[in-house]
């Protein structure tokens, strides 16, 4: 029998917790195996329940939930956060990640689909963020890979194609793939080609690890 996804949420609004519970009713290989509405009890429950993954808000009463996220982090290493939370600027999201999360979805535009798949990709160890605010993450990794002197070898890039190389820097650069289709004057389709194409050469687990090598390596200022 394939062993479920163990799921902790925090989330001060019990309507929130009661409608997220019935929607991991659904999933089959995610089971809740706790819920919390405040930091406290949170950190109580969770050295109890030992879950996989926990589902947090930020804005919680007393303590919030960067502070949950921190103290998670240094207590149980092995847990995987993610952040489902109304608040999308990136001085939020950036908090969150400092703090030790491993993803982050806006409440507002969140589908089960979506949640399912954050909670599976977290699972294996991958970090996931939602398609609307890859911009900001992308900003976020920029801003500080920037910061880091040493450049990795520049020599994996020498294997890009031209167009490759171009598709790479407007990533790095923030831009969307509808973004990059109307600058190319390509379709969507053939950007996410060339990006899959990318991130298979140099086994790239995601767009954020992509765009971190193209600017700790100066790719996009070329």
């Amino acid at each position: 029998m394939k062993q479920s996804i163990q799921v902790f949420l925090v989330d001060d609004h019990q309507i929130i917790r009661d409608g997220l519970t019935n929607m991991l009713h659904d999933a089959g290989d995610i089971l809740l195996c706790g819920c919390a509405p405040d930091v406290p009890h949170a950190l109580e429950m969770i050295s109890q329940a030992h879950p996989d993954i926990v589902i947090t808000d930020l804005s919680l009463p007393g303590k919030s939930g960067i502070d949950l996220i921190r103290k998670v982090t240094e207590l149980y290493p092995a847990i995987r956060i993610l952040v489902l939370s109304m608040y999308i600027s990136e001085d939020y999201i950036f908090n969150a990640l400092q703090a030790g999360a491993w993803g982050y979805l806006p409440k507002q535009d969140t589908t089960k689909a979506e949640l399912f798949k954050a909670i599976r990709t977290l699972y294996k160890g991958e970090q996931y963020f939602s398609d609307s605010l890859a911009q900001t993450i992308t900003r976020i990794y920029s801003h500080a890979i920037r910061k880091v002197t040493a450049p990795e070898s520049v020599t994996r890039a020498q294997t890009l194609t031209l167009r490759e190389s171009e598709i790479l820097r407007l990533y790095a650069e923030g831009l969307s793939n509808q973004e990059i289709s109307e600058k190319l004057n390509i379709s969507v389709r053939t950007v996410e080609t060339h990006k899959n194409n990318i991130m298979q050469k140099y086994n790239f687990r995601s767009t954020v690890d992509m765009v971190k090598f193209a600017i700790r390596n100066n790719l996009a200022d070329l």
